[in-house]
């Protein structure tokens, strides 16, 4: 007879209301509110957390895959490079390095003009991310010849330019000696078409490392040298060290530079996001306790005749934190089911929302990535399911409490 509070609890949570017309479906409508708020909420939690995990995720691996964690600069340009890079190469925490010249520019194609950023390199092009979609020949970004050039997708469709087109690149005259040179103007051939998913693919063109550093003016001699280290919150530490190790008109520009505010911003994003959604599982326990305080209401009656027939006040209260906590678990089971569930498939669900849109949500012009990423954690849905079930049991405790505080002789008075 001990676990009769479990029993009757678990009555109260499969019968619904008991009651009669208006005031049952009333209950039974609060009811339903009430554990559909807090399956919403626990799913929109999981999701929100898988995403901004997805773009934490993407930005330490493929936008800092693309983009170099460190990159050391000379006035006029490096001449002794290929000593440098292995010197450097040779420095803790130094993961890779790699010459570069870059210049901005404008593409014109069958007038049709952008912006273009002009980079040349050495090895496989930008690294972890990059991959070629498209190629005239079986090209490769290493065995590129002078007059042939690789550009990102969304600046292809852009131009309306195909593998195997010439396009004109023009480049603004340096001022030298206080008179503005003419801009120049060189004709490439699209070799290949390349995509990183990331901002790159915005403005960046690829050549070989002698074209640009012919193209910025330099003899021999590249931009700079492009570092990726093993640390990458660690990196304007390690440039500083190695700075030290290199002649005193060396600078150097890091990610934290460059693309610092984006991280920031996804971060303070992540916790904004998470306190909002949270706000929405709060507000779906408050539902909860309206509707275990309709329903002590409604169970006026046989909270007295249990009381008359022995009950104590904490078996009164234990029926009732039976019922409310069975409700989180219901709620909570299905809400982190249907968020797992969505954090699987939200790049699914955006595809089919971009069809019926006929447009692209997440655009490089605007976002650091063109895809919505998803990196579901355990950790996360452990947080999010205790956290819901905690809260509602603090929902459930003054519902039960007033419960037991009734009298039975106030109650079966108006029976």
């Amino acid at each position: 007879m001990r676990s009769y509070p479990l029993f009757i609890g678990r009555r109260f949570f499969s019968a619904g209301s008991s009651g009669n017309g208006a005031n049952k479906q009333l209950v039974s409508f609060i009811a339903l509110l009430a554990i559909s708020g807090l399956v919403l909420g626990v799913a929109l939690m999981i999701i929100v957390l898988s995403v901004m995990n997805g773009f934490d995720k993407e930005m330490r691996t493929r936008i800092l895959g693309v983009v170099p964690h460190i990159q050391l600069l000379r006035p006029g340009g490096v001449s002794d490079w290929p000593a440098l890079v292995e010197q450097l190469v040779q420095a803790p925490h130094v993961s890779e390095v790699k010459p570069f010249s870059q210049l901005d520019g404008m593409l014109n194609f069958r007038g049709n003009t952008q912006a273009v950023q002009l980079l040349g390199t050495t090895g496989k092009g930008l690294g972890e991310g990059f991959s070629l979609r498209e190629t005239s020949t079986s090209v490769a970004y290493s065995n590129l010849s002078t007059d042939e050039m690789l550009l990102p997708l969304p600046l292809v469709e852009k131009l309306g330019v195909k593998t195997g087109d010439s396009i004109t690149l023009i480049i603004p005259g340096q001022v030298a000696e206080g008179r503005q040179a003419l801009p120049r103007a060189r004709v490439f051939q699209l070799a290949g078409i390349y995509q990183t998913h990331t901002a790159v693919d915005a403005r960046v063109a690829l050549v070989s490392l002698p074209t640009a550093s012919a193209l910025f003016g330099f003899d021999g001699r590249v931009g700079g040298l492009r570092l990726k280290v093993d640390d990458v919150f660690n990196a304007r530490q390690i440039a500083y060290q190695l700075l030290r190790q290199l002649p005193e008109d060396f600078r150097f520009t890091d990610w934290l530079q460059t693309h610092g505010n984006l991280y920031q911003a996804i971060q303070m994003s992540r916790k904004l996001v998470g306190l909002l959604v949270f706000l929405v599982i709060a507000i779906a326990v408050f539902n909860i306790v309206s509707m275990l305080v309709m329903t002590v209401v409604e169970k006026r009656g046989d909270i007295a005749v249990l009381k008359t027939l022995g009950a104590s006040n904490a078996a009164v209260l234990t029926i009732f934190l039976v019922q409310g906590a069975m409700i989180g678990v219901a709620g909570t089971a299905l809400g982190v089911l249907c968020g797992v569930l969505g954090s699987y498939y939200v790049a699914d669900i955006i595809a089919v929302l971009e069809g019926l849109m006929g447009r692209q949500l997440l655009s490089i012009d605007i976002y650091p990535i063109d895809y919505i990423p998803s990196d579901l954690r355990s950790s996360d849905v452990i947080l999010v399911a205790l956290v819901a079930l905690a809260l509602n049991f603090l929902a459930a405790l003054y519902p039960a409490w007033r419960a037991a505080r009734l009298q039975p002789a106030q109650v079966l008075r108006y029976e």
